[in-house]
């Protein structure tokens, strides 16, 4: 008995003790957070993209993201816990999805604040918003007192509190948020929102779209995994292979980026199979390739029409580490070629095929 009754406390001692550090945790989380500033009022431009274009994209890779807060630049980013092995960020100007007059953000730890929150849940307040027709929508980060599930006490949350207003309009909307992430916290997500090094070489996959989901989607069914394989003069190689079968596309033609990439001929022996012309191509250095899952080159395909953009740059870093994805804009009004105020990149983890 006396064994039972140690075990016991002991037990009881335990879970005070983990109850205590997750109480600890949060108080230091909440700490953090009374030292940052956030508030904005969201422009038309930069509501509308993330509604129609930004969110949903992010809705299908996973059901929640970091927004990452920065005085120059917000981004939104998955991990790969969040988006299915994939990593996803998108990035804007700060003027752009924000009015500059009223936006502040401050924290210690220059400037930069983090959290998670569920994706669908922050397109839905913002699409209420705005489907009211309301003239301005004012966003803040704030702290609420929420009661303890089974007690009668409070404890203090972190929220997204949205206020829109409009001539017969005052909607408000808190919309709950994980506890800040921590200095260290926010080192990861600003790593991972970057690549280290861009590509060798791209290819821009924006006129193949349409045709490369259809085999893709086809090849599905054969294999979980899929190679590509870019080559400098434009050519694009897809391939699955099993016992017994082996399933593959070319796509040729394709614009290649930086356009000095390439340092061999400029088109490939078209007299050779499409399986000799990239073996000739891989041999001779003007080509790389990699393996990596269907589900993830599906995905990255098949949301380009959520925000349409003017190119899709696909390359394979130096060592064939990981496939990086790039999404171009244009903005019409702007004789610039590309617009830098906002962009959609993907990271693929390749696998090791032998």
């Amino acid at each position: 008995g006396r064994c039972k009754t140690t075990g016991n406390l002991l037990h009881s001692f335990a879970l005070h003790r983990s109850t205590l550090s997750i109480l600890a945790g949060w108080a230091a989380a909440l700490a953090w957070l009374s030292f940052m500033k956030f508030r904005a009022i969201l422009t038309e431009r930069g509501s509308h993209a993330l509604c129609k274009a930004f969110l949903p994209t992010l809705e299908k890779f996973g059901k929640t993201c970091h927004l990452l807060l920065g005085p120059e630049e917000v981004f939104f980013v998955q991990l790969p816990s969040e988006a299915d092995g994939a990593n996803v960020a998108v990035r804007f100007a700060a003027d752009v999805l924000f009015q500059p007059t009223n936006f502040k953000v401050q924290s210690r730890h220059y400037n930069l604040i983090a959290f998670a929150v569920d994706v669908g849940l922050l397109l839905k307040a913002l699409r209420s918003a705005f489907s009211n027709d309301a003239d301005t929508v004012d966003v803040k980060l704030a702290q609420k007192a929420v009661p303890i599930l089974g007690t009668n006490e409070m404890d203090n949350k972190p929220f997204l509190c949205f206020v829109a207003k409009g001539p017969n309009l005052s909607l408000v909307q808190d919309l709950p948020v994980s506890k800040p992430c921590t200095p260290s916290e926010i080192d990861q997500l600003v790593a991972a929102k970057d690549v280290a090094n861009l590509c060798p070489f791209y290819l821009d996959l924006a006129s193949a779209g349409p045709r490369l989901a259809a085999v893709v989607e086809r090849m599905k069914a054969l294999s979980s995994t899929v190679q590509a394989a870019l080559c400098k003069y434009g050519d694009l190689h897809i391939q699955v292979t099993e016992i017994n079968i082996m399933l593959g596309a070319l796509f040729q033609g394709l614009s290649v980026y930086p356009q000095d990439a390439r340092t061999g001929p400029q088109v490939a022996n078209r007299q050779l199979t499409a399986e000799e012309q990239l073996h000739d191509a891989l041999e001779a250095g003007e080509a790389m390739a990699a393996h990596i899952l269907v589900k993830h080159l599906l995905k990255v395909i098949n949301v380009s029409h959520l925000s349409q953009p003017s190119q899709i740059l696909f390359g394979i870093a130096e060592g064939g580490g990981h496939v990086h994805v790039m999404y171009v804009y244009r903005d019409p009004s702007l004789d610039a070629p590309y617009d830098d105020s906002m962009s959609l990149a993907f990271k693929l983890p390749v696998r090791d095929e032998g």
